[in-house]
C-alpha cells in the first residue's frame, strides 16, 4: 500500500524530528499525484531538470537546510542508501531550502558531509511551494518510476531511515521504466 504520511510540524521553516506532533497517515491508498516538474541550479552551477529523470528512475527528493540538525542526522543514511541503490535505479536529490542569508554555505556543507548525490538550490522557495508548502524539514518525497508521488515523510528521528529504506525498496521493485 502506498501512503502519504504527514507528521504535523509548525508552519514556516520548521525543522524537527518525525515524532513531534505526529498525526498519523493523512491519506492512504493510490498514488498522490504526478510529481510537478522543476528546473534548478545545482551546487556546481549546472541545470537540473526533474523531467530528465521522471519515468526513468525512482527519485527521492530530500528537503533540508544547513541549519537543520535532524537534516544533518539523516545524511549518512541517505548517502549509504544512494550508494547501495543508485545502480538499481534510485536517484536521491537534495533540495537545499537555505535562503539568501545562508545559500552561499551550501557547497561547502555538501563537501563537508560528503554528499555525492545531486543537490539543488531552492533559495527562492519555488520548489518548496510545489512539494513542501509548509517548508518543513527534513521532508522526503518519494517519486515512483511512473512519475507519481508515492510517499511523503516529514521530520526525522533515529530509526526513520528504516521506513524510508522500505519505501524505496518497494518503489524499486515496482514496474521498470518503459524504454
Amino acid at each position: 500500500m502506498r501512503a502519504l504520511l504527514l507528521l504535523g510540524l509548525a508552519a514556516g521553516a520548521a525543522c524537527g524530528g518525525g515524532a513531534q506532533g505526529a498525526s498519523g497517515p493523512a491519506v492512504a491508498g493510490s498514488p498522490v499525484g504526478v510529481a510537478p516538474d522543476f528546473t534548478a541550479r545545482d551546487v556546481n552551477g549546472r541545470t537540473f531538470r526533474l523531467s530528465d529523470h521522471l519515468g526513468k528512475e525512482v527519485i527521492l527528493l530530500d528537503f533540508w537546510s544547513t541549519f537543520c540538525e535532524p537534516c544533518k542526522a539523516e545524511f549518512p543514511r541517505l548517502r549509504a542508501m544512494y550508494g547501495e541503490s543508485k545502480g538499481k535505479g534510485l536517484l536521491v536529490v537534495g533540495v537545499s531550502m537555505d535562503g539568501p542569508e545562508s545559500v552561499s554555505e551550501v557547497p561547502a556543507f555538501v563537501k563537508r558531509y560528503g554528499i555525492d548525490f545531486p543537490v539543488v538550490l531552492d533559495d527562492d522557495s519555488r520548489i518548496a511551494s510545489l512539494y513542501d508548502p509548509k517548508k518543513s524539514m527534513p521532508l522526503s518525497v518519494l517519486i515512483a518510476r511512473d512519475g507519481h508521488i508515492a510517499v511523503v515523510r516529514e521530520g526525522y528521528n533515529p530509526g526513520d531511515e528504516k521506513l524510508v529504506e522500505a519505501d524505496v525498496a518497494k518503489a524499486l521493485e515496482g514496474p521498470a521504466a518503459p524504454r
